[in-house]
Parts: C-alpha cells; structure tokens; sequence
C-alpha cells in the first residue's frame, strides 16, 4: 500500500501488525466500508473513520482513492458529525450515487447513542473531494410501532426506478429489512417491512436482532434473473449492548409485488407495484472470525465487495499503537449454483513483488509479513503458522485457492465456497511459515507500489 505523502495523516507505523497491501491511514478508527464507487476511472473507497483515537468515537466518513486498486491516495475526511444536526453523534454508514448530475452521499445520521437514525444526504463536488452538508434527511424513522432500529441505507433500482433498503429492528425481536421508494432522493416513501429472519427458507444462521448493512445486486446468467442480499447479523446481548455476529447471503427471485402498489406517488408519477424479494437459498459471505459489514459496488461486468475485518488483539494494544480496523482487499463475486464465490479482484495481482523459495524438504515455506500463496491445482492443503523462539502456533490450517498474508491480517479463499479472514499478531522474533504440499503452491512476497 502507498498513501501520498502530501495527503497522508501521518508517517505509516512500523508495527508488523500494520498492512502493507490494504490501504488505511495511519492512525485512527477504521470500520464499515462506505460509499464505493468508480468515476472517471478512479477508484473511491469511504469507510467509517475515527482520527483521533482507535476507539469507535464520532464516527466520519474517511476516504481513499486510487487508479488501479492497488496504489492509494487518502483524501480530505468527507463527512463529518454536525453539530446540532441529524448526524450529531456520527455519520453511520450509507452509499454513494449520483441524482440528477451532483454525486450524493446517502447515509445513517445518528443524533444519539441508540438504535435510531435518519437518513441524511450530502452533496459532493465532482472529485468527491469536498462535500456540502446541510442537514438534509430524506427519511424519518418509520411511523411503525413495530420498527424499533433502522440503519444502513441502500439503494437499488428495479423496473426502471430507484429504490432503497435499510437494515432493522423489530419490536419483537426479529431482524428485518425495510422497503422505501426513493425516485425523489430527498423524500423517500416508507413501503414495509421487506424481509424478516423468520422467512421458512432462511436457516436459523441468519437469525438476528437487527440486520445490518443490506446489499443487494442482480446476476443474470443465460438470461436468467438472480437477486442476492448480503446481510450483517447484529445481536443483542442481555445488559441491552450489541455483539457483531457474521456476514450472511440470500439468494433470491425478484418480481412485482401485487399487494404493494402505488398508482400515485407523493410525485405524482405512476410507481406500480414494488419489488417483491423470495429468498431461494442462503449461506455464509465469509466464515472468518474477523469479518463484518461489507459493501458491494456492481459494475456492468462484475461485483466487487470490501469488507471491514477488526482487530481480535487487546484494545490496550490498540491504543497504544493509535490504530485499529482495516479493509480487506477487494473481492470479485460469483454465483456458483445458490453458492456465493469470492476471489481476490484480479487487479490485486499488482501486489506481487519476487517469487518466494519453493517449499523445503520438508514442505516448509517461510513467508515475509505480507505474501501470497496460491493453489497451482485443485485447492492445495496449507498450515499457516508462526514460528518463533518459543515453538510455533498454527493460525489457520485447511484447503484453499489462495490464502493472502499481510502483517496482521488474514484471508483465505476457497476456489468454490465462502471466504474466511482472521487476525494474528506476529510477535517478537516470529516468523510467518506456511507447511504445503511441495509444488502445490506458489508464492509472491508483497510490497506496496510506487505512485
């Protein structure tokens, strides 16, 4: 990972826990990945972001840019909490679009430390590099007794007009999503309750008292229409506080909604019927215990996902190391069947630095902080260790397509299945190692780019 020098918070740690490959300024809170799009070929990456401590405090939208995935600049922060605004206590998480010509930022404004938010919009200018906020809110909380949490706004179009998703709560404790028509982006109509986790073709894996950060996009194979809404399972403890589960995926049909028609719209513009969503299949995004709360950007020609993976290590060590969150490389998506596939996006490969030593007599490959290693045929066995004075510990051992190692940060993927990313804190005097199968892989060191 470069950052440039002109725009950079600060000089980058030295920590080996801090990445090489996946970019994030160098001190600060970092969590969801935000706003993720591509305009006139540069890449833009917002995320949840904290510059003054590694704790989850007044949250503002950071953001990093780049012209090929692999080397990034860290902008100007976009957003922040206003004062008396709708985002006073933190500008939560959203996306990026762009209505009638001006790019706007689409995000949860939280006034308080609760389950409430409103949707709030700011408009940027066309670098995305500054941003107007005047407290504009396109939607309240519902007026729905049995909506108790809303967050994560998401938008999507179908049949030719826009709509948007929103992660919730409901009274009786079942996670849901919510529908709203959003053809007038800043005033959005409430359509109901979409989906709840008691829907007969979900398993009891995506169970939840609120589903965070919904996203949703279209593949279409031999002409065929398939839907697939990705989900952050969010839980609710006894003492009222929330604990992060897992990242979950339902594969879906979409069509016209009969029962949820609007002839008039607030517009006056004919809506017809809304989307109707009729889950099919689901499954894990990503088994890891490091992983949470992706975003999806869809292209005409593949989906790409980030993902925030956060630190597993004391918070003690956070804050003394003033850093703590980071992304994940960017993922290309697949359909495979009802089987959601991520890989690393091919633009990734730009990484790469010298080839590292074939495996030892005795399958023995040692790794530098930041290396990738990839199956040359079916998916090769691999134990990933850490070796040091005091013996080794095994941080993750199986069979995988690639398995990508860079400072503290973990992730493995599988040629025909979920993903799996963790954290493990290299120590004092240890080394990376991976025990493989000589001639089943190959390696690359990593390094950042030259900008």
């Amino acid at each position: 990972m470069t950052l440039s020098p002109s725009t950079a918070s600060a000089v980058l740690p030295t920590s080996r826990a801090f990445p090489r490959t996946h970019p994030r300024p160098a001190r600060g809170w970092l969590n969801d990945p935000n706003g993720l799009c591509r305009v006139d070929g540069t890449w833009h990456v917002f995320f949840q972001y904290n510059p003054g401590s590694a704790r989850h405090d007044a949250i503002q939208w950071g953001h990093l840019s780049s012209p090929d995935l692999v080397t990034w600049q860290e902008e100007p922060v976009a957003l922040r909490p206003q004062q008396h605004g709708p985002d006073a206590f933190g500008c939560w998480s959203g996306v990026l679009t762009v209505d009638e010509g001006r790019p706007v930022a689409v995000y949860s404004g939280v006034e308080a430390g609760d389950d409430r938010s409103r949707v709030t919009l700011a408009t940027g200018s066309e670098d995305l590099r500054s941003w107007r906020q005047e407290g504009v809110t396109a939607a309240e909380m519902p007026a729905d007794p049995d909506v108790v949490a809303v967050r994560d706004p998401f938008l999507f179009r179908w049949a030719g007009r826009r709509y948007a998703l929103q992660g919730a709560g409901l009274a009786d404790g079942r996670a849901a999503i919510l529908l709203y028509d959003a053809a007038d982006l800043e005033h959005w109509t409430y359509l109901g309750v979409w989906l709840t986790s008691d829907h007969p073709v979900l398993s009891a894996d995506l169970d939840a008292s609120i589903w965070e950060c919904p996203q949703l996009f279209e593949v279409v194979e031999d002409g065929v229409s398939r839907w697939v809404l990705i989900v952050s399972r969010w839980m609710r403890q006894e003492d009222g506080s929330g604990r992060l589960q897992d990242v979950r995926y339902v594969v879906g049909r979409m069509d016209a909604d009969p029962d949820n028609d609007n002839d008039n719209d607030d517009g006056g513009r004919a809506r017809g019927a809304a989307p109707r969503f009729t889950p099919e299949a689901c499954g894990a995004v990503d088994t890891g215990p490091a992983f949470y709360a992706p975003q999806v950007l869809a292209l005409e020609d593949r989906t790409l996902l980030w993902g925030w993976s956060w630190e597993t290590r004391p918070e003690d060590v956070s804050d003394e190391e003033g850093w703590a969150g980071l992304l994940t490389w960017p993922r290309e998506l697949r359909l495979d069947g009802d089987v959601l596939v991520p890989a690393p996006a091919a633009e990734c490969a730009g990484h790469r630095r010298e080839h590292l030593e074939p495996a030892s007599a005795d399958g023995t490959v040692e790794l530098p902080d930041a290396a990738e290693l990839r199956a040359t045929g079916p998916d090769a066995a691999v134990r990933l260790l850490l070796r040091g004075p005091a013996g080794e510990r095994e941080v993750w051992s199986g069979r995988a397509g690639t398995v990508v190692v860079d400072g503290s940060l973990v992730e493995v993927y599988a040629q025909d299945g979920p993903s799996h990313t963790l954290r493990a804190y290299p120590q004092d005097g240890e080394t990376w190692c991976a025990a493989v199968e000589p001639g089943a892989v190959t390696g690359w060191a990593l390094g950042p780019s030259t900008p």
